[in-house]
């Protein structure tokens, strides 16, 4: 989350207007999921990551790191729909584990393949846009789009309370370690209980400390940010286009 924000606010690109970052991102999105080409998913995946490495001088080993650590979520998808599990033997290729047979067919895999690719791409554009856009310009974007204020308020103190809760776990976990909390299996055990329970105690807390500030303050009304003033880049409509037509050329191609 750290390497995240970081760099959404110190890129190249940090000033460009939202709109425009957000539509070339919202773009990829759906000429990925619409087309369903496994070339589709692999062309967007290489767009997004030209963009965010060329473009926006987002380090390539981020980006990369970024789309790693989503990869196990992945994964686990396509194994339920890449393999078939049954207590009755199966076609084959199947292995037996047991009382259960486990195996796959051709149609599977390739259903395995376009999912892999397609949600390899919308990943991918979703990086570009948060590795480049930091929450105070998502916020004036949705306000733009007329999204509900309450919505866009829950989801800036949800925002901000990761962080906070990220620093207090951080800190708990350093007092256990010195305190030899973790130097077994059963006091490991042990420890992660204690520190699930103080931290949700210390959640609950600094919400009920938020929620007297802000209404000690007199707030009636939606969070108010100031917002930069951005600039427009022609070029961003030309990427827009190119990015547009090469993967209707690719899914129409396929």
């Amino acid at each position: 989350m750290h390497i995240i924000d970081r760099y959404a606010y110190t890129n190249a690109i940090r000033e460009l207007d939202p709109a425009q970052k957000g539509g070339l991102a919202l773009i990829a999105i759906i000429l990925c999921l619409a087309l369903d080409q496994p070339a589709v998913g692999v062309l967007t995946l290489g767009w997004m990551f030209a963009l965010a490495v060329l473009w926006a001088r987002v380090p390539a080993l981020v980006f990369g790191r970024a789309l790693l650590a989503e990869a196990p979520f992945l994964l686990l998808s396509l194994l339920g729909v890449a393999l078939s599990v049954s207590l009755a033997p199966l076609a084959a290729p199947a292995v037996q584990l047991g009382p259960l047979w486990l195996g796959s067919s051709a149609e599977s895999l390739a259903m395995a393949t376009r999912l892999f690719t397609r949600a390899l791409g919308c990943a991918a554009a979703l990086n570009f846009l948060i590795l480049t856009t930091p929450l105070l310009d998502l916020i004036e974007l949705l306000r733009r789009l007329r999204v509900p204020e309450t919505l866009i308020d829950l989801m800036s103190l949800t925002y901000r309370a990761i962080f906070v809760l990220l620093e207090s776990l951080q800190r708990m976990t350093t007092a256990q370690a010195t305190r030899l909390g973790y130097s077994g299996p059963w006091r490991a055990m042990r420890s992660a209980g204690l520190l699930g329970s103080q931290l949700f105690l210390d959640a609950y807390r600094r919400s009920q400390r938020l929620q007297m500030s802000l209404e000690s303050r007199g707030l009636s009304g939606p969070l108010r940010v100031l917002p930069l003033d951005y600039r427009r880049d022609r070029r961003a409509r030309w990427i827009g286009a190119a990015l547009a037509a090469s993967l209707l050329l690719v899914g129409a191609w396929r």
